[in-house]
């Protein structure tokens, strides 16, 4: 008997998680889908080197500005060569950037490149390769600019 409850149990576990499991894809194909619409430069990439240029705020609230030098391992959109160099600001003030990622950013009038809203940085991981897979079988549609999800990352 109690083997029935702990399978009736486990059924009805799994049909309240999959909907929050669904709308964390949902939130993670928006946000790549995002990058690849609307940033002007994607790459993906492992950061070599950051400087901290400076902080703009007080004790409580402020943000650090930042030239972060990344190696280009895939350059996907906007951007052909091995290296690059972006300005982001990020709020606090200090930060530990490392790592791999893909890289959402805006190109400015005068060639550089920056991710203006801190959120230009997403992960390689299995949201990303769950999307790339999405997007190859044709199930990501693009963002409707004027939808409620459209967060355009450079302006125009």
């Amino acid at each position: 008997m109690s083997s029935s409850f702990e399978k009736l149990f486990i059924i009805l576990t799994g049909f309240c998680c999959t909907p929050v499991f669904a709308e964390d894809d949902d939130f993670w194909d928006r946000s790549y889908q995002q990058c690849f619409q609307s940033a002007d430069v994607v790459v993906e990439g492992q950061v070599t080197d950051f400087q901290k240029i400076g902080y703009n705020g007080n004790e409580k609230f402020g943000y650090s500005h930042y030239l972060i030098s990344i190696d280009v391992l895939k350059p996907i959109k906007g951007f052909k060569g091995e290296k690059l160099q972006y300005h982001v600001w990020y709020e606090g003030k200090e930060h530990d950037i490392n790592g791999r990622s893909l890289f959402c950013l805006c190109e400015s009038k005068n060639g550089e490149y920056g991710d203006p809203e801190g959120f230009g940085r997403l992960s390689l991981g299995k949201h990303y390769k769950n999307y790339l897979d999405k997007r190859e079988s044709g199930s990501i549609n693009p963002i409707d600019v004027n939808g409620k999800y459209s967060v355009p990352y450079c302006s125009t």
